[in-house]
């Protein structure tokens, strides 16, 4: 797993790592939104974090799924960049326990840059924190919505990730 302590964290918030998906990775903390989780999530596929992917599958989608899985296809691919089109802005007061978040996740395979768009489905399940049970966003399921190829890279080609603000960030 690489380590971005000091630098700009891969989910494209523009804060540093250290100060936002790393302690949802270190279980510091827990995300307080789906986006923030669906952040967490892209951010862990760039760093290669597949337990915590695992465990942030809801409990009824994590028996279709096994680290070594993740571990493998999040490693099959170089994740470059996060755009989030649109997340539910949850009333706190009335948490609906089931949100959406879509996005486009950015890579590179085979030498070809590609964009999977998706409209990600989030559910609100009570898991064990800090030894006591509460609330927490779990990732279900999602609709992909785009799955394309968007250029071939030549041979002597500037890497897509250089037409980002950031290696990161659109």
């Amino acid at each position: 797993m690489t380590s971005l302590t000091h630098s700009l964290c891969p989910c494209g918030s523009e804060s540093t790592y250290e100060l936002c998906c790393q302690p949802f990775h270190t279980g510091a903390s827990q995300a307080d939104t789906p986006e923030q989780l669906m952040r967490s999530r892209f951010s862990a596929y760039v760093l290669g974090n597949s337990q915590y992917i695992y465990d942030t599958y809801a409990k009824s989608s994590q028996a279709a799924q096994s680290v070594k899985e993740i571990n493998d296809w999040a490693n099959a691919y170089k994740w470059l960049a996060l755009k989030i089109h649109s997340a539910e802005v949850i009333n706190h007061m009335k948490r609906s326990p089931e949100q959406f978040v879509e996005f486009s996740a950015f890579y590179i395979v085979d030498e070809t840059l590609c964009e999977l768009r998706e409209n990600s489905r989030f559910i609100l399940e009570v898991t064990e924190h800090s030894n006591k049970q509460e609330p927490q966003w779990r990732y279900i399921d999602g609709d992909i919505i785009k799955h394309s190829e968007l250029v071939k890279i030549k041979r002597n080609a500037l890497c897509p990730c250089n037409h980002y603000a950031t290696s990161w960030s659109l």
